[in-house]
């Protein structure tokens, strides 16, 4: 996706006054992100703080912190990358859909508009059309970097059922050589 002229410059039009709003436009993503969980569950991650003894919670927190900074910010792609590659990967092991999985990334827009609104620091037009097409990137790179993770836990997949596959085999090829069945067993015998 390519980003209207400006986009990519450092705090965008009308962007850089927003720096001062970063912590709660996060935070705001995060409560909204959690709330696509079942509620007990969005309640423990979001109380416990150690990261060993929430590491969901904990990689929600930092890698949101790290994106609300780049939308406002430089977008350095680079950095959108490993940041949103840490989401991805954990809710690409949850019983999430696609849509569910990058989901996250269009709640930034609620966000902005909620934490923005109440503060009265909505930028310019163009300012709000900039963080749009922001979101839009994120949310595309999202998706492919969902769709590799996928596709990895299918080749996992796939070679554990070929290594059980060959497992069951040669099992099958010793008990043949063997005269087959446990010790004691007849194979013609009916049990």
């Amino acid at each position: 996706m390519t980003l209207p002229a400006g986009a990519r410059a450092a705090g965008g039009p009308g962007l850089g006054a927003l720096a001062a709003r970063r912590s709660a436009i996060a935070g705001r993503w995060l409560a909204l992100t959690l709330e696509s969980y079942p509620a007990p569950t969005a309640r423990l991650l979001a109380r416990e703080s150690d990261p060993f003894r929430n590491p969901v919670g904990h990689t929600l927190r930092q890698a949101l912190s790290g994106l609300a900074e780049e939308l406002i910010g430089t977008m350095d792609p680079g950095r959108v990358t490993a940041l949103l590659d840490s989401v991805v990967r954990v809710r690409a092991v949850q019983a999430m859909s696609a849509g569910e999985a990058v989901g996250f990334v269009f709640l930034a827009r609620q966000a902005l508009r909620e934490e923005l609104g109440s503060g009265g620091g909505l930028p310019a037009a163009d300012g709000l059309g900039v963080l749009e097409a922001r979101v839009d990137e994120m949310a595309l790179s999202a998706f492919d970097l969902f769709m590799r993770c996928r596709e990895q836990i299918h080749a996992i997949r796939a070679g554990e059922a070929r290594g059980r596959t060959a497992l069951l085999d040669r099992i099958r090829e010793r008990e043949g050589r063997s005269g087959g069945g446990p010790a004691g067993m007849d194979r013609g015998a009916s049990p």
